[in-house]
């Protein structure tokens, strides 16, 4: 097995109970500081700012303009971790197959083209099984799988 696949195995068994949550109206800063019953004033003197410093923050967050790194401060002074992270929508295996079978069929297409303008495309066509063993021999292309 390849390092790209084990990677792949690894980052799916990693995020596989990872789930995509929608965030609240207004925001996480917005939510959390007011479940802690904290005010605007009372966490913008934990992040140095003004109490409309801290309405603008999560205007920002809340409309999805706001930094990485104000988060992760806002969530600090909120004793809150940040968590950011990538969850793919299918497993990454998954992902990659489907963009090899794409790609086959993009490869397929074009000698189908050329052969018809050569006039030799009568009764040519690929199987499932040949469709799927082109698209074998692609995915292990690399980045080359994306271009």
């Amino acid at each position: 097995m390849d390092s790209r696949a084990l990677l792949r195995r690894q980052l799916d068994k990693r995020l596989e109970g990872m789930t995509r949550e929608q965030p609240p109206t207004g925001g996480w800063i917005r939510a959390i500081r007011t479940a802690l019953g904290m005010t605007m004033a009372q966490l913008g003197r934990r992040l140095e700012v003004s109490a409309p410093g801290i309405a603008d923050l999560e205007r920002r967050e809340a409309s999805g303009s706001i930094t990485v790194a104000k988060l992760r401060s806002a969530a600090d002074a909120l004793g809150c971790d940040l968590v950011v992270a990538f969850v793919p929508r299918v497993p990454l295996a998954e992902m990659l197959q489907r963009q090899a079978v794409r790609k086959a069929a993009q490869e397929n297409s074009r000698i189908l083209h050329t052969m018809k303008l050569e006039n030799q495309h009568h009764g040519v066509a690929l199987s499932p099984d040949q469709t799927r063993s082109v698209a074998q021999r692609i995915a292990k292309r690399g980045s080359g799988l994306w271009d």
